[in-house]
């Protein structure tokens, strides 16, 4: 009755059908037990088999193969592990030393506040780099995160991408669209005197040939001195759209409540005149421009102000809402206008796209958004709407609380 049982057996072949590493069965007297022995050693066999091949399709595998250069280190920047060897070093070489020994001393300050704020907020993060030893590549992009034991971190990773062609890419673009900004402010610059002239010479000649010229004359010149102004308004938009980036300040702690009053103010007299009620919510504190912020704000309620209902009187409302868990705030100016078709939405905010023509009661040259646009972007954010013809408009800003380096 001791002895090993036919039904044990069965029971251990059907587990070793299932795969399971550890099954075995148990070994006592009787004839069965010389067959015990036999299949226990095969379980045996095939769970160090089942092993080896988990192991070549396990973490480790993943390490090896990563086209990814990965560290461990401890708290003081010291290289635990690395899947990498770099030419001319062997793992032994690298093992043991400094992490920030192979950052370039442009990228270094970048690395050791990214890695800093890991091990104090155990909130992983990331930098881009230039390596110190010749890797292969120019640039790097690294991903940080935190090592725990428990709740205490011990150390951080880093996993780093090479984005040498991005990166040489990205620069090319910078310097174009520096080129670019150049050369409108230069270009706009240089038309206002040729335009001062037409405009003065115009008002000269209505002031002293207006009989000479006739109704019809007098018909053709101020054609010309509407079109002259329409040019100096479109040469003064591209210059501040220009000056987004030209004459950007740096970042400071900016409290948008603050700037909202500050333009509210500003508007005063066209609040007045079109009979507005301005409503001031609960507004985010974050990093930004305060200039382009003020900027920014003062353009969406004047498109506000501008783009209202007949017969009735605008409602303005500015509020907005932080999330900490994302990092990022929101800005919202809604109104009660008269809205437009969101088919439109991507439209509105590229420069001189209008929705109304040129002749239409609604002024302007159609560049307000889009240097709210650029704004928004130039602050590693982003700006939409939400809006139906005849039901208002909402534009919502989302903007991120910190900035992590000056865009």
């Amino acid at each position: 009755m001791n002895g090993t049982t036919l039904e044990e057996l069965l029971a251990l072949v059907s587990r070793m059908a299932a795969n399971e590493p550890h099954a075995r069965c148990r070994v006592a007297a009787g004839p069965l037990a010389p067959l015990a022995e036999a299949l226990n050693h095969l379980a045996d066999q095939l769970a160090t088999r089942h092993t080896r091949v988990e192991d070549a399709f396990g973490v480790q595998a993943l390490i090896e193969q990563s086209p990814n250069i990965m560290f461990t280190c401890d708290v003081n920047a010291r290289i635990r592990f690395l899947n990498f060897t770099i030419p001319g070093q062997t793992v032994a070489d690298v093992v043991g030393a400094n992490l920030y020994d192979f950052i370039a001393p442009e990228s270094l300050e970048n690395a050791r506040t990214a890695i800093q704020r890991v091990l104090a907020t155990g909130v992983p993060d990331g930098y881009e780099a230039r390596p110190a030893a010749n890797t292969g590549a120019e640039w790097y992009a690294a991903r940080v995160g935190p090592i725990k034991v428990g709740q205490e971190i011990v150390g951080f990773t880093v996993i780093l991408t090479d984005i040498t062609d991005l990166k040489r890419t990205q620069l090319r673009l910078e310097q174009s669209n520096r080129e670019l900004e150049s050369f409108a402010y230069v270009a706009s610059h240089d038309l206002q005197e040729p335009l001062r002239k037409i405009q003065t010479f115009g008002e000269r000649l209505k002031a002293t040939s207006a009989a000479a010229l006739g109704p019809e004359g007098l018909g053709y010149l101020e054609r010309m001195y509407g079109a002259s102004t329409r040019m100096r308004r479109l040469i003064d938009d591209l210059l501040s759209f220009s000056r987004v980036a030209s004459k950007a300040q740096p970042f400071a702690r900016v409290d948008l409540a603050e700037i909202a009053r500050d333009v509210v103010g500003d508007l005063e007299a066209a609040i007045e005149k079109e009979g507005a009620t301005i409503t001031l919510g609960t507004l985010p504190v974050f990093e930004a421009d305060p200039m382009q912020m003020r900027q920014l704000l003062q353009n969406l309620v004047s498109n506000a102000l501008k783009f209202r209902r007949e017969d009735v009187a605008p409602a303005i409302s500015i509020h907005g809402t932080e999330d900490a868990r994302t990092g990022r705030c929101e800005l919202v100016v809604q109104d009660n206008g008269i809205g437009f078709d969101e088919k439109y939405i991507d439209r509105i905010f590229n420069v001189f796209q209008r929705l109304h023509g040129r002749t239409s009661k609604y002024e302007g040259t159609g560049i307000g958004l889009a240097i709210c646009r650029k704004i928004a972007e130039r602050h590693g954010g982003s700006i939409t709407a939400h809006s139906s013809p005849g039901e208002g408009a909402a534009f919502i800003v989302t903007l991120p609380l910190v900035q992590h380096s000056d865009r």
